[in-house]
């Protein structure tokens, strides 16, 4: 339990540094984003990446269910069973993926023309966004068995040095938007995309390079997948209502309000998301080492590591999170 708990503490570091250089760039890139592309294009983009991603909610789902019997196979040291769980599991978001594909130039393309609030002069750009928004989902969906084998195996060191290469991309788009004269709005989603892909491209790498069992074969375990399905489903009710609070409220801003709403949600979902994530590092940490002791059948170790989890994870939030909240004028003055 010592070496785990050393495990953790470093693994925790590493996140919390992934977390800064994010948080740090994103905070920036916001601010020089929202001035170039201008309030009503920001609140355009982040409408439509908030319906593609209510789209993909079934992802947010099955992701956690993926990271559990991933972490679980490698805690019981069956190797032949880890493999099979991978392909599995690959499959199942590949699948996922071109479901979201057909839902996305079907019911989406549907909605977004007849029901988004959208001014005439900014439809085109926004239809582009959203193709890009559609192909990104796609990515990230089919990406989640390699992140989740990363994390399966508590290398997150992996997650602090592409964080790096990421911050500089994203730094690059802002750059780029402000040499760029064609419509900044196409280029920032078409630019977002590609970070997004290259940052998959890497992972990916690393995962088949260092893991035998990411080397995909064409398995579909049927038990796996029912025991996989029968795990996420009872995730189903609190990841879409949790997905419907962040991001379906801005849907219903648009419909109502226009994209300038939009726009000011966004920013202020930049912040909680930023508050959410020193909480968020830490429980990364610890899940795995969670699952693969109930995995070794050590459920007194299991139970001490997440009463501890949860306290910390309360005090993180909460001493950052109470300057913030009293300050939130000032802080938001200095930002924008």
């Amino acid at each position: 339990m010592t070496q785990n708990n050393k495990r953790i503490a470093k693994n925790t570091m590493f996140l919390y540094f992934r977390m800064i250089v994010i948080m740090g760039v994103s905070f920036y890139t916001v601010r020089v984003v929202l001035d170039t592309l201008g309030i009503t294009d920001f609140g355009l983009y982040n409408l439509v990446a908030s319906f593609v991603l209510i789209m993909a909610f079934l992802n947010n789902t099955l992701t956690s269910g993926t990271q559990r019997f991933l972490t679980f196979e490698i805690g019981k040291g069956d190797i032949v069973k880890l493999k099979q769980t991978f392909s599995t599991a690959l499959l199942i978001h590949i699948a996922l993926a071109f479901v979201i594909l057909i839902l996305g130039e079907t019911v989406g393309l549907w909605f977004l023309y007849e029901k988004m609030n959208i001014p005439v002069d900014r439809f085109d750009s926004a239809f582009w966004v959203y193709q890009f928004a559609i192909a990104s989902t796609m990515v990230m969906v089919i990406q989640v068995p390699y992140h989740a084998l990363i994390i399966a195996h508590e290398r997150m060191h992996i997650f602090a040095y592409i964080s790096i290469v990421e911050a500089i991309l994203k730094l690059l788009i802002v750059y780029l938007l402000l040499v760029i004269s064609f419509d900044k709005l196409i280029v920032y989603g078409i630019l977002m995309f590609l970070v997004l892909l290259t940052i998959a491209s890497f992972y990916r790498y690393y995962v088949v390079k260092n893991y035998a069992e990411s080397h995909f074969s064409f398995s579909f375990d049927k038990e796996i997948v029912k025991s996989m399905l029968h795990f996420s489903g009872w995730n189903i009710f609190g990841t879409l209502g949790s997905l419907l609070s962040a991001q379906g409220i801005n849907i219903i801003l648009n419909i109502f309000f226009g994209p300038v709403a939009v726009a000011a949600r966004a920013i202020s979902m930049q912040v909680n998301g930023g508050l959410s994530q020193f909480a968020n590092g830490f429980q990364q940490a610890v899940t795995p080492q969670i699952t693969k002791l109930y995995a070794t059948k050590q459920i007194k170790e299991l139970n001490d590591l997440l009463y501890q989890n949860v306290k910390y994870a309360f005090l993180l939030l909460w001493i950052l999170a109470l300057p913030i909240l009293m300050q939130m004028d000032y802080i938001l003055n200095i930002w924008l």
